[in-house]
């Protein structure tokens, strides 16, 4: 392959789950695009910072400071949903069903990968929540995904928190999924779905 097709592809896989294969694909089917589109791709990727934020209050993607979320006044403040990333945020809010504030930590904790608290936004959601309880008891719902880093950071974030008052700390229910066979479920799963019963 051409040595400058193969430097495109490489820049490819620097995003997640993009592996050599997929890569080219991508490159390949670039090289079908008419000139313009192009452009307006370059323009758009190499403007994706100054056009694209974060909102200031959850760190949710944001185009003017707040997010919708942070400035609608009819979400309800007592409750604080914390996820490690904006794409689990946009999970939740598709469902309908919740309807208070978030908080995106921005990954969860690995040592392994060099993440510890001290790389998450845990000193930012510390001071939303001491907002949040000046005016009301607060629900600090723990989101994180049911991984053992997820878990790891849950235990944290519990912990952090477990001894402030006016806080409530609560977990999202885990089991077992719809249409599974209690034979092929792991021991994990099966005590979550025990502990999470009702």
């Amino acid at each position: 392959m051409d040595r400058k097709f193969k430097q495109i592809a490489k820049l490819f896989q620097k995003l997640p789950g993009v592996g050599p294969r997929q890569a080219a694909r991508f490159v390949l089917a670039l090289l079908e695009k008419p000139e313009a589109e192009l452009q307006e791709l370059g323009f758009a990727v190499a403007n994706l910072k100054k056009e694209i934020s974060l909102c200031g209050e959850c760190f949710n993607l944001s185009d003017n400071g707040l997010c919708g979320v942070c400035s609608n006044p009819g979400r309800d403040r007592t409750k604080l949903l914390v996820v490690e990333k904006v794409t689990d945020l946009d999970s939740v809010e598709k469902t309908g069903l919740y309807k208070g504030l978030y908080h995106v930590l921005g990954g969860s904790i690995n040592p392994l990968d060099g993440v510890l608290p001290q790389n998450l936004r845990i000193k930012e959601l510390e001071q939303r929540v001491a907002t949040l309880i000046a005016n009301s008891p607060v629900e600090l719902i723990l989101a994180t995904n049911p991984s053992t880093t997820g878990e790891t950071t849950a235990l944290y974030l519990r912990d952090y928190f477990t001894s402030r008052d006016s806080i409530t700390i609560t977990r999202l229910g885990r089991g077992l999924a719809s249409g599974s066979n209690l034979e092929y479920a792991d021991e994990i799963t099966l005590r979550n779905a025990l502990e999470s019963r009702r």
